[in-house]
């Protein structure tokens, strides 16, 4: 039965919202999370960081505000990135092998101003000194690409390895080992020399002189039978000659020697001067594996299989870097790092390696040595590097996933390989088929002094959590023991910081797996953002500028309400964001510059569930195993700044605000409740472990927190516990409830026989039957049976308890998830249990009755309850029914559910499963539209009460084509149903304002003291960058002229830039158009006669070329030998 008492009091909560025009559903920014990465670059003169993904995007980010997106013509994976500073462009490499350059210098976003087709490319490299790129081929040739000019030069290194090959056949030697493809590897540029260039192939490593076009040395390291090599012992040809495949390499910052890294797992150390022999060969784990060690191999040898156990293969060295510092004063690099990539055997967790290296300053030989000859190395400097490659400490990066790349980010200059005086390392790690990137601080703490450069890490003192002797703490470039962790097993001192990187790093690499949007009042909002974190470390990214679109409806933003937004995430952490849209408003001073990242993160309020999982009486009541814990929801109250997070196992973590801690004793708790608060709090965070509700009756059904102390937690057996957090204690469980039938049939296949809690609402409200404001947990049951629970207090307010019975209703079967809601009659705001409705109760508040003649009502409430198939009101809880509305299934699914407040008005909006909204008012459920949403979200939204919106894309990866494991986000679309006057126009990007100059090149340093230099380092004369572009691009070499820059006002506003140039371009084409027609009357005169001369001259031309062409075939192959190896 409906009552009509109360329509004629009960106002339209909907007036405003009937009409289908009031209704817009719109998609105003999407935030792409970044799990599909390919690529990585970085400018460190400017600040700018690269992306590259599977789906054909470079993403690029700099300082707050700008981050832009390029696309690639045509969809294919971004395989290789750098940038040219000389040309301020950047240059990708595709999955098609094609090369694309897109130039920085354009305003709005980067423009693509080149692309070029090559055969199967296997490296790209670029020098920040010039503008050429080198491109080593499959087929062992070396290509050049002039970004200046935008063409391919004619210069070209041919396959050296092949020529090697050929000319010690031709000597007579005979080859120990069967020959190896012919492959380039990687191409390297000397990072003292510009004319010296060392050409990694698969079977070696080839220094060639480009000025000269001639090879210089050979590096090839084969090993003697019975040598353990990377292999081991356990290789099936251990007892043969085997030639060791080249995988990578880096040079020392000396340029004096380098490191190259092999299939085996194997690193050797090469002298520059000396291609005879490496200085080193060595594993991670041993050191002269190219030798023969004879008691190893007779005792391998002797032993049987049973004894010899498995064999454990080695990866590949897949990348190396050498690093040096601006702390040492030698021209040298003083104490250097090694970063290895590889190496690692199935023991050994999935990671990266650093070697801690000596410096390599050695003195001046003796006098009573022999010189050596030329060309020769002195044995005083061979001793000096091979005592400069015993590591001095060494330390492990670990990670989640298998490391696919890194990439080390300097500080200001893109010299010496990209590699010199890094601060942080970007490691891409691949997990569950999402590759993602997450910053560390780099170097490891302890390993470099600390010097003048500035550094996004906190400079502190720190050492351990490495191998190798203690040095001083005072004056090391790390960040705090207590800024970094607690002291476990799992995070021991000294790991490196976490540096903080963009929402589409950081949401990349943490996996988000949902969250919610929720709008919070002014006061609230200022507290939850104004309190930072003193351990946020971040990016030193500060490239270019954005300029937001002047618009009026961006001046409307300061309007809107503020929003935080919350996820959960798949490494078990849970992040907080502000996405207000006031972050989207322009520096008023600074001319409509952002200075400010959308969303901003929340460092402070992050929960990192991995702190709990060294705790022992953590991991003793939790029901799965540790690397298996997933957090399935989470559920924050803003304003006492409490946090449930629920795992899928069935546990309730809760996390409170740090100055709530107290150290007095606690109470005694309930068997089901595991106090969490002996576990230390990590440095720089608002929120700490609480308490665990752990009852053991497996997964959660749904969970609800109040603001005033209270939690309640339904679970798939029926059961529900209701804990009074102040103590904490249970002060309410039931078991489960059997659901109650009046079929006769027995149940179908799937079909449960409890009756599941579905929904939990706390609101702060009366009864029809009790007009007292009471603090009241509504119970939504899989039947549509509603339990009303009702907490008391005692006379000295010390105790809380539930009313005895609680009241029973009947309502809509199958309720949703957060598909319960308290209302205001009069306002239709929610009556959720906050403090100011908390402060109520204790006032004797009291709700009026209405009265026969209508008098007010602005006290009573409504209850609305929506199910799968249809929804209802009811007046003060359990009074007379209002309003009632049934959908079929032609409408789809419910997917999410909410009231949404718009102009002073609320309607009832549900989402369904064909991408539609269902628009209900209140309170009498009539339908009012069926929007069409704009995104394609399989997913439940995100809904705000005020229409605002998150629709989450999962990731799908590529090579299976299946939804990754977990439901990994891969964007997250910020939409709304009100999409009236919202600004949401991408910022202008200027990248060209914050352009900085180029360190000049590095020069050659000298062996010892600077009077041997000419005895033993012969190739002391440079050539510039310039010298270089010159020779690579040939005599014919077409400059491109500068255009003039436009003339900028005194102000220098954007539009007046803007408007200056469109007046130029518009003066040049009106110039042009009046002679254009003179112009092409006299080229047409000329056609006639240029074309009788061409074929004049190609007939000649034609009797001579035949006549060549046999004999330039037979030389070709002659020359180049010569050309290259002085036959």
């Amino acid at each position: 039965m409906f009552s009509k008492q109360h329509d004629s009091v009960l106002a339209d909560l909907s007036n405003d919202l009937r009409d289908e025009n009031d209704w817009h559903p719109g998609s105003l920014k999407t935030i792409d999370f970044l799990v599909n990465i390919t690529a990585l670059a970085v400018e460190p003169v400017s600040g700018i960081l690269a992306i590259g993904t599977a789906d054909g995007l470079i993403h690029l980010f700099g300082r707050p505000g700008v981050q832009c997106k390029v696309s690639l013509p045509e969809p294919s994976a971004v395989r290789l990135l750098q940038f040219s500073p000389s040309t301020f462009s950047i240059a990708c490499l595709d999955g098609n092998n094609q090369l694309h350059a897109f130039s920085l210098l354009e305003f709005g976003k980067p423009k693509l101003i080149a692309s070029a087709r090559f055969d199967q490319t296997n490296s790209m490299t670029l020098s920040p000194s010039h503008s050429h790129v080198f491109l080593g081929a499959q087929n062992g040739d070396v290509k050049t690409y002039d970004l200046t000019c935008k063409r391919k030069s004619p210069y070209t290194i041919p396959n050296l390895w092949k020529l090697y090959e050929e000319k010690m056949a031709a000597s007579g030697m005979p080859s120990l080992t069967p020959p190896t493809p012919a492959n380039v590897v990687d191409v390297v540029i000397h990072p003292r020399n510009l004319d010296l260039v060392f050409v990694a192939y698969t079977g070696g490593i080839i220094l060639t002189d480009l000025t000269q076009r001639s090879s210089i040395r050979a590096y090839e390291l084969i090993l003697p039978p019975g040598a353990p090599g990377g292999t081991g012992y356990g290789g099936p040809d251990l007892l043969t000659h085997r030639r060791m495949q080249v995988s990578s390499m880096a040079i020392h910052p000396s340029g004096h020697f380098f490191a190259a890294g092999y299939e085996d797992g194997s690193i050797a150390f090469w002298a520059v001067e000396d291609d005879n022999k490496p200085l080193l060969v060595r594993t991670l784990d041993d050191v002269d594996v190219n030798l023969v060690q004879a008691e190893h191999l007779e005792q391998h040898m002797s032993s049987n299989v049973e004894q010899r156990g498995a064999m454990h293969i080695k990866e590949p060295i897949f990348k190396l870097s050498w690093s040096s510092y601006t702390e040492s004063t030698d021209s040298r690099g003083g104490d250097t790092t090694l970063a290895i990539l590889g190496g690692l055997d199935d023991r050994r967790p999935p990671g990266l390696s650093v070697f801690l290296l000596p410096a390599f300053n050695p003195s001046e030989p003796a006098s009573d040595q022999p010189a050596p000859q030329q060309k020769e190395l002195h044995p005083h400097f061979r001793n000096a590097m091979c005592q400069s490659l015993t590591p001095k400490k060494t330390f492990f990066y670990e990670t989640r996933g298998l490391v696919q790349d890194y990439l080390l980010l300097p500080r200001t200059t893109p010299h010496l390989g990209g590699n010199f005086d890094p601060y942080a390392i970007l490691v891409v790690e691949e997990v569950e088929g999402a590759r993602s990137v997450s910053a560390q601080q780099y170097p490891p703490p302890g390993f470099i002094r600390a010097g003048p450069s500035p550094s996004p890490v906190t400079e502190s003192s720190a050492d351990g959590g490495v191998e190798g002797e203690a040095e001083s703490a005072e004056g090391l470039a790390s960040p705090p023991i207590s800024a970094l962790s607690s002291r476990s097993s799992r995070l021991p001192d000294g790991i490196p910081a976490q540096l903080r990187t963009p929402v589409s790093l950081s949401g990349g690499a943490a996996g988000i797996l949902g969250g919610h949007l929720l709008r919070l009042e002014k006061d609230i909002h200022l507290h939850l953002v104004t309190e930072g974190s003193s351990n946020d470390h971040h990016l030193n990214l500060k490239g270019g500028q954005a300029y937001a679109e002047t618009t009026n409806e961006l001046k409307l933003l300061k309007y809107q309400p503020h929003r935080v937004w919350v996820t959960y995430n798949r490494d078990c952490t849970v992040h907080f964001f502000d996405i207000s849209q006031q972050l989207m408003l322009p520096d008023p001073s600074a001319n409509s510059l952002l200075e400010r990242h959308w969303p901003q993160a929340l460092p402070a309020l992050t929960i990192e569930l991995v702190k709990l999982f060294d705790d022992v009486v953590f991991t003793g009541m939790v029901m799965t195993q540790i690397n298996q814990i997933a957090i399935s929801s989470v559920h924050f109250a803003p304003e006492a700044l409490e946090c449930a997070v629920v795992l899928a196992s069935g546990e309730v973590v809760v996390y409170h605000q740090v100055t709530s801690r107290s150290d007095a004793p606690s109470l005694a708790l309930s068997k089901e409740i595991v106090s969490l608060s002996h576990v230390p709090p990590s440095p720089g965070r608002r929120m700490i472990p609480y308490f665990m509700l752990a009852p053991g009756k497996g997964p959660v059904e749904s969970c609800a927190m109040s603001d005033v102390g209270f939690l309640a937690v339904s679970y798939k057996d029926g059961a529900l516990f209701i804990v009074d957090m102040r103590g904490p204690k249970t002060i309410f469980s039931i078991g489960q409830a059997k659901k109650q039938r009046q079929s006769v049939f027995p149940l179908r296949p799937g079909e449960a026989s409890v009756d599941i809690i579905t929904s939990l609402t706390w609101t702060v409200s009366p009864l029809e039957a009790d007009r007292h404001l009471s603090v009241r947990l509504i119970a939504a049951r899989q039947s549509g049976t509603i339990h009303v629970y009702t907490i008391t207090h005692s006379a000295n307010q010390a105790s809380w308890s539930v009313a005895s019975d609680p009241v029973e209703l009947k309502s809509v079967a199958d309720p949703l998830p957060g598909g319960t809601f308290v209302l205001d009659s009069k306002t239709g705001a929610q009556w959720k249990a906050d403090r100011s409705r908390f402060a109520a109760t204790f006032k004797g508040g009291v709700s009026p009755v209405i009265t026969a003649t209508g008098g007010s009502a602005s006290n009573e409430c409504l209850l609305l309850v929506v199910g799968a198939k249809g929804a209802r009101t009811t007046t003060n809880i359990t009074g007379d029914k209002i309003g009632k509305v049934d959908w079929g299934s032609r409408a789809g699914n419910v997917q999410s559910v909410q009231v949404v407040e718009h102009m002073g008005s609320r309607a009832l909006v549900l989402q369904t499963d064909r991408h539609t909204a269902l628009v209900y008012s209140l309170p009498h459920l009539e339908h009012i539209c069926t929007p069409q949403i704009p995104t394609t979200s399989p997913l439940p939204l995100a809904i705000d009460d005020t229409g605002d919106f998150i629709a989450w894309t999962p990731f799908i990866d590529a090579r299976s084509q299946s939804q990754s494991t977990g439901e990994v986000m891969q964007s997250a679309a910020y939409g709304t149903f009100f999409d009236q006057r919202r600004a949401h126009l991408p910022p202008d990007i200027d990248f060209a304002s914050t352009r900085g100059t180029v360190a000049a090149q590095p020069q050659p340093v000298s062996l010892g003291p600077a009077s041997i230099l000419g005895s033993w380092f012969t190739y002391n004369q440079t050539l510039t960058g310039a010298q270089v572009d010159e020779l690579l691009g040939g005599p014919d070499r077409p400059i491109p002229q500068k255009a003039p820059a436009p003339a900028v006002s005194a102000s220098g506003d954007v539009a007046s830039t803007v408007g200056t140039a469109a007046a130029g371009i518009a003066a040049g084409a009106a110039a042009a158009q009046t002679s254009i027609y003179n112009k092409l009357t006299s080229a047409m005169s000329e056609r006639g006669q240029i074309l009788g001369d061409l074929e004049e001259r190609f007939n000649s031309l034609g009797e001579g070329s035949r006549n060549m062409a046999a004999q330039a075939k037979r030389l070709a192959a002659q020359q180049t030998a010569k050309s290259w190896f002085g036959f």
